[in-house]
């Protein structure tokens, strides 16, 4: 075997990186006649990375690492991996069929045309990790339960508003500097937010037309749920009812930690607030909990419970591989891929790294390692999940400029929001508006 490959690799997740770092250094010893570089790039400059070397025809780099919300817009551009699937290259029955969604590109009847890309890395997110000792100080319970009603206890709480409660009785007693660290980001972070929050208020709103089977397991959550069909023309659903209520709780949920023109909570916040000690919990992805667990760096390591956001709002966000399809090389490419999901990578990934696999055997092998053993609770889940209506849940795919253009529009207006300039039936009415406008559908 000989070639080179290049991989484009966004920077932020602490895991990440390292794993694909490891597997190339892993690959090349096992290929003594291939050559793989890694080129990370910050996450805000993926897309116009990738897409300019893409619509140049450029063939490097070969690989392209993504996330969902980017995958309406480097989807079209990306090598089909359907053929790769069919010679058993990559193996479609290990994956969650969940988790392949956002990759999948639909013809008008709603048929499969492409899958662009592999689920390798699994992060369920956002989810709720706290400070046990907290929540373990019996003075501390008792008090709480007879204030509220409820248990002082994360893993309970299947409301927001039980999870607000929390966060203003941890406040109140200044046990923390902080009661709750919720993303706001202005980048990227505030979008995921409130799609988890608007996702648990549109399974109960007719308008949004989401499928309430979508409820099952772990949630088939995701920007799917801002779109539905009507008369054949792709509309925003988040001017309905579920849209101002997912805001208006939004709202509360910011309101325990700094303004968000003091200090706006993007993916390095997260990461990077929580270990301080500063808070009490923490809305976070769970590839985010091998650095909250490191010692050397963290004051909570050894200290965190992690517990699902109330209301099913919890849900899955894999990364993809994508191959371009003007490399020199995307046999070669394919074969990387491949080896990069292979039981003994990932253990191996899950041992150093915390790295957690995007497939039901890789994370049968992750719940074996300490630091990753809380994914044997999520596995039954992620195999007992259906996926009621492919097409619907793959509207999104069919909008191409999704991250670059609808995206910022989103983002500064619920910021506006926060900052108390416009209502939240003003802000999901202007969003609507222009997303409709500026939406480009593909055919």
């Amino acid at each position: 075997m000989n070639g080179s490959l290049t991989v484009l690799v966004p920077n932020g997740d602490p895991t990440l990186l390292p794993y694909v770092q490891m597997v190339a250094n892993d690959f090349m010893s096992k290929n003594p006649g291939v050559t793989i570089q890694v080129q990370p790039v910050p996450f805000g400059q993926l897309v116009s990375t990738a897409l300019t070397s893409l619509r140049n025809q450029n063939p490097s780099p070969d690989l392209i690492i993504y996330y969902p919300s980017q995958a309406s817009t480097l989807g079209p551009y990306l090598l089909d991996v359907r053929p790769y699937f069919t010679k058993g290259v990559f193996n479609l029955s290990d994956i969650p069929p969940s988790t392949l969604l956002p990759a999948y590109l639909l013809d008008s009847q709603g048929g499969v045309v492409k899958i662009s890309g592999v689920p390798f890395q699994q992060v369920f997110g956002y989810v709720l990790i706290y400070q046990k000792s907290i929540f373990e100080n019996q003075t501390l319970a008792n008090e709480f339960k007879s204030k509220y009603g409820f248990d002082f206890d994360p893993t309970k709480w299947d409301t927001w508003d039980k999870l607000i409660d929390g966060a203003q009785f941890i406040q109140s007693q200044n046990i923390t500097k902080y009661a709750l660290l919720f993303p706001d980001g202005l980048t990227q972070s505030i979008f995921n937010g409130y799609v988890s929050i608007f996702y648990t208020y549109a399974i109960n709103d007719p308008c949004t037309q989401v499928p309430q089977s979508s409820q099952q397991g772990i949630p088939v959550q995701g920007y799917w749920a801002f779109f539905k069909l009507v008369n054949k023309t792709i509309v925003p659903t988040i001017n309905c009812t579920a849209g101002v209520q997912a805001l208006e709780t939004y709202k509360q949920l910011i309101q325990f930690q700094p303004p968000i023109d003091q200090q706006a909570m993007e993916y390095d916040q997260l990461r990077d607030l929580f270990l301080t000690g500063d808070y009490a919990m923490v809305a976070a992805w769970t590839s985010f909990i091998p650095i909250y667990n490191n010692a050397s760096l963290s004051k909570v390591a050894g200290n965190i419970g992690v517990a699902p956001l109330p209301s099913v709002a919890t849900g899955q966000a894999p990364t993809f591989i994508g191959i371009n399809p003007n490399s020199k090389n995307p046999d070669l490419a394919a074969d990387f891929i491949a080896f990069m999901m292979t039981a003994q990578e990932y253990k191996k990934g899950a041992e150093l790294y915390g790295f957690m696999p995007a497939t039901f055997s890789g994370m049968e092998v992750a719940a074996t390692v300490n630091n990753t053993a809380w994914v044997a609770n999520f596995i039954p889940l992620l195999k007992n999940m259906t996926i009621p209506n492919l097409q619907r849940m793959a509207l999104v795919n069919y909008i191409s400029n999704f991250f670059t253009d609808l995206r910022p529009i989103f983002i500064n207006t619920v910021a506006d929001y926060f900052r108390g300039k416009i209502s939240a039936q003003d802000a999901v009415n202007y969003i609507e508006q222009q997303w409709i406008n500026l939406m480009k559908v593909s055919s």
